[in-house]
């Protein structure tokens, strides 16, 4: 695990070496243990190495003795099996490190190998013998990689702060990237706040030419999470709790360093903590957390009996509303942009707690995308009503009736025209946190005007091949909050404090699995309806009963309560940035203010995330 930096210009070699090594200073704490450059004519690649696997001898960059030099981020799982099939083909290999393997098989195979990797990465590579430097990103998108260029010049890193450190000055804010912001709380794919920085996506590759900077950029891998057909005398509980524990084992064995696990007291981080106990793995460290005053949504007891069963060595963190707040900074600093989620400081410092104690951290992100968690009965309630009442009409008619009735319907009934009754929720663009729409945005937005980030979230619902509502829905989720808002914090939040987290339930093969797995086996038999209904069969001889029977529960700070004490404390909400003025009415704000001092839920949400760009702003726009 570590982070990778490059950078393609005209400098002489003593800019570009120093160019180069201020960005890869940049990410210092993406790894601490190690750090290596390999500069040619034109082109700088450097790493930071947090050493997991082959600690003496895992050194990068690394090189064939034809050409090709290689940095890599992340884990690969599949490393051993491959490394064994390149053997019997004649290759040698000098270390233990899954880097080798990755090289070898490019080697061996050219951009082909990529899809054959079963793991977490971010990929650079120089090919002199093509003249061209190729990146690649892991199939889920589990480690971030920001491209850019500048000036006739092209840049990438694993954060954005490196790309920052080689530019002489600052971007401009991207304003429809803020707009896209305010209603989501996260940054939409391809785009960053910065105008001119990107980033690759999930499943890509990028190839530039070093010559004449010819680029292309392609898919090798796209999911697709179109369901099978329900067979009622299939075991699919078997099969997945088969992938799970390969999964589970996989992610602990491919580490020359202790292990540990997030623990909550839900189904994920549970079941990962009972398969790592099934499976042999012994003193493996567990950490939790909770903040003052968590009341019914504390975790911590249920935690604690899992820790109890399995015998973990577990660690407890309870906060207080000034640790929480004091660490703020730390985390905008560690984000680069502006990030909406209120629970990325909590996991900050439980990571730097972890950090302490192992090198890497097992998680639960990618089970609730997955398996369907977060569909309730009512869900499916309405959209068999939609099916009914409307399934029956003419494409054509549906198309009439968009032009003639209110704007709301007429966006359903339009996406009902292109895709059938599944695409309901596209004509919704119901879920991923709307939290402000764009009519509520208008009010406060000091901006140019926007495409509507309705639209951008319309889209999303025709990533999926399916015309199933609940697999169209899971597509957009798996494309966009997964890796946008989860994984994102996971990779930035766990990576500031020198810590590597790894994502079980987005092992590759289990992902492959349940996208093809019938919707039915994810949310229980028909008229039997249970969330993640293979995963509570999985945990059901497994957890402690109070876990098992326990509510879902929120997240077990009470930071919006938290938050609306310190608005109503400061008489309403206080800018502490100059930029913020620029984008933000402070009067049209007011309402939202308002309300959020009256402690109403929603209008925390809505201010939270307002009041962390103009955090953002004081940090890196001021």
């Amino acid at each position: 695990m570590c982070g990778i930096v490059g950078l393609i210009c005209a400098d002489p070699p003593e800019q570009l070496a120093r160019r180069v090594a201020a960005m890869n200073g940049a990410i210092l704490h993406r790894g601490p243990d190690d750090d290596g450059v390999h500069l040619a004519p034109g082109l700088a690649l450097a790493m930071r190495r947090l050493a997991i696997i082959d600690l003496s001898t895992g050194h990068q960059p690394m090189k064939t003795p034809d050409g090709v030099t290689i940095v890599f981020n992340g884990e690969i799982y599949n490393y051993r099996a491959l490394r064994a099939e390149l053997e019997a083909k004649g290759y040698a290999f000098h270390t233990r490190s899954d880097t080798e393997v990755i090289l070898n098989l490019y080697h061996a195979e050219g951009t082909a190998a990529f899809a054959r990797l079963n793991g977490m990465f971010a990929v650079a590579i120089h090919d002199a013998r093509s003249d061209e430097l190729i990146l690649a990103r892991d199939q889920i998108g589990i480690k971030p990689l920001y491209i850019a260029e500048h000036q006739g010049e092209f840049l990438f890193a694993s954060e954005i702060k490196a790309i920052l450190a080689a530019l002489p000055g600052r971007p401009a804010i991207d304003p429809q990237a803020l707009w896209d912001y305010l209603s989501m709380r996260f940054m939409a794919p391809d785009r960053t706040i910065w105008a001119g920085i990107g980033k690759l996506g999930p499943g890509q590759l990028l190839r530039r030419k070093l010559s004449d900077g010819h680029q292309t950029i392609e898919t090798y891998w796209r999911a697709d999470l179109t369901p099978g057909v329900f067979d009622p005398s299939h075991d699919y509980a078997r099969e997945f709790a088969d992938q799970f524990l390969a999964a589970v084992d996989s992610h602990i064995v491919a580490a020359d360093v202790p292990v540990g696990a997030f623990l909550s007291g839900g189904l994920d981080s549970g079941a990962i903590v009972a398969a790592a106990s099934e499976l042999g793995h012994r003193d493996l460290h567990s950490f939790s957390i909770s903040g003052d005053g968590a009341g019914a949504d504390d975790e911590l007891p249920l935690a604690r009996a899992v820790a109890e069963r399995f015998g973990t060595r577990h660690h407890e963190i309870r906060m207080a509303q000034a640790d929480y707040f004091d660490a703020l900074d730390d985390v905008v600093r560690a984000f680069d942009e502006p990030y909406g989620d209120a629970t990325g400081a909590a996991l900050y410092v439980m990571s730097r707690k972890a950090s302490d104690h192992v090198k890497v951290a097992m998680s639960g992100e990618g089970s609730d995308e997955l398996l369907l968690g977060y569909t309730r009965p009512a869900d499916l309630a309405t959209l068999a009503k939609v099916a009914r009442r409307y399934g029956h009409v003419p494409r054509p008619l549906l198309r009439l009736a968009a032009r003639l009735v209110s704007s709301d319907r007429a966006s359903i009934f339009r996406a009902m025209a292109e895709g059938g009754p599944g695409a309901y929720r596209r004509g919704m663009a119901a879920h991923i946190g709307w939290t402000i729409s764009d009519a509520e945005k208008a009010a406060f937005w000091r901006g140019p005007d926007m495409v509507p980030s309705f639209d951008l979230v319309q889209g999303w619902y025709t990533l999926a091949d399916s015309v199933n509502p609940l697999a169209q829905s899971q597509q957009a989720d798996f494309g966009t909050w997964l890796v946008e808002d989860l994984l994102m914090k996971a990779d930035k939040m766990a990576m500031a404090a020198s810590l590597e987290t790894r994502v079980p339930f987005l092992h590759l093969p289990l992902v492959e699995w349940c996208q093809s797995t019938p919707i039915e086996a994810r949310i229980g038999l028909p008229g039997q309806f249970r969330t993640k209904a293979v995963l509570r069969d999985f945990v059901a001889t497994r957890l402690p009963d109070a876990v098992l029977k326990a509510p879902k529960r929120g997240f077990p700070l009470p930071i919006f309560p938290w938050f609306a004490e310190r608005l109503r404390d400061a008489g309403g909400y206080v800018p502490v940035s100059r930029e913020f003025h620029n984008w933000i009415s402070l009067e049209g704000l007011q309402p939202i203010v308002a309300r959020a001092c009256r402690n109403e839920r929603r209008a925390l949400e809505q201010l939270w995330g307002i009041a962390m760009f103009d955090r953002w702003c004081a940090v890196y726009a001021d």
